[in-house]
């Protein structure tokens, strides 16, 4: 039985239920609300999700493109709507990581998206919409550009792909280009590690700053769909236009029919999240964009309408240290609630260095 309509953005046929997923599922919906969590992915959704991937073999495969190129090229791709807060620094990060070029798709800002993204290097495409969010356009453009650079660079590109507040960067203290350099020639994607963090009393974010100097304190979150715990799946290996592309929100990836399997890689990014920033800053932009006419407000899409919301209440929380009100959006944990450390408690010794020059613009 089909239980997913949308089939643009997914790998093979889909998600299929089986007739026990739905009392299976009944029963964990029933103790999440005894246990007062948030409902865990549907059953016929975590086992769809782990068809998709086989991670990284014991050796290298031949390359699909032909020889391995002696220097990976690398793009990073954001596409943002109101961020002159942290595009800045978004960008600076990315070139930090290796990135050869970076690509900023700006849906229509009002601020100075555009021109803080062009002073920290970017190429700006601009791409007005219709003002309101629309998850399925969205992801439709960035593939867009994805296909599009990749075939005017006619050879392999490894991308990037990034929200304006998520800060990724390779692993033990290497930079993204460091490990594309190393992996196998079969490799398709890398996974990332997600620590979102949490402002406090103190927070003071500054322009062009890594949030990381001002925005410590963390937790860790592991997604249960993805058996390595990946959150996102951001970094992949683009061989020629179409043969790869991410679904929404960059969480899966997603190969055309008949392909092998999409191939991970064994090691991981560390992605530093940062959905929550300067107080006045945050609470303005939330505040308009879910008003009537905002561009949350005005959207059809129900689920970033209630993130929204959460998100502002999440706000007020966390300037006040109150971690154990924050609302809980993650499937299947505490719907209410969590516990924060200094984001260098929660990786490796190799990891706690910055991945910039703390305290210094970017």
């Amino acid at each position: 039985m089909k239980v997913w309509e949308t089939q643009e953005f997914l790998f093979g046929d889909g998600p299929d239920a089986r007739v026990l997923d739905y009392p299976h599922y009944g029963l964990e919906l029933a103790l999440a609300r005894l246990r007062r969590r948030n409902p865990p992915a549907a059953p016929w959704w975590r086992r769809y999700v782990r068809t998709w991937q086989t991670f990284e073999p014991g050796r290298a495969l031949p390359d699909e493109g032909g020889a391995k190129e002696n220097e990976p090229l690398i793009y990073g791709l954001s596409q943002v709507w109101n961020e002159d807060d942290v595009i800045y620094a978004t960008v600076r990060n990315l070139f930090l990581e290796g990135a050869d070029e970076v690509f900023v798709l700006d849906d229509a800002s009002d601020d100075d998206s555009a021109s803080e993204a062009e002073a920290a290097g970017a190429t700006v495409l601009r791409d007005e919409s219709d003002g309101k969010f629309d998850e399925l356009r969205r992801t439709r453009r960035m593939l867009e550009v994805v296909d599009e650079r990749t075939g005017a660079a006619g050879r392999p590109v490894w991308w990037i792909v990034v929200d304006a507040d998520e800060f990724p960067r390779g692993p033990e203290g290497a930079t993204i280009r460091d490990l594309v350099r190393t992996l196998p020639a079969s490799v398709d994607t890398v996974g990332s590690r997600v620590l979102e963090h949490y402002p406090g009393r103190a927070s003071a974010p500054k322009p062009r700053h890594h949030p990381l100097d001002e925005l410590p304190n963390a937790r860790r979150h592991d997604n249960p769909s993805c058996p390595a715990g990946h959150w996102k799946h951001q970094l992949l290996r683009v061989r020629e236009p179409g043969s790869l592309r991410f679904m929404f929100g960059r969480h899966t990836i997603a190969a055309p029919p008949g392909r092998r399997p999409v191939v991970e890689s064994e090691a991981s990014l560390l992605m530093h999240h940062f959905p929550l920033r300067g107080r006045e800053w945050t609470e303005e932009k939330f505040r308009l964009a879910g008003s009537a006419s905002g561009r949350y407000g005005a959207s059809s899409d129900s689920f970033v309408k209630r993130r929204l919301e959460k998100r502002l209440r999440m706000l007020g929380h966390a300037y006040a240290e109150e971690y154990h009100l924050l609302p809980n959006m993650f499937p299947g944990e505490p719907r209410t609630g969590t516990s924060v450390r200094d984001w260098r408690e929660l990786v490796p010794p190799a990891e706690r260095a910055c991945a910039h020059e703390p305290g210094a613009p970017m």
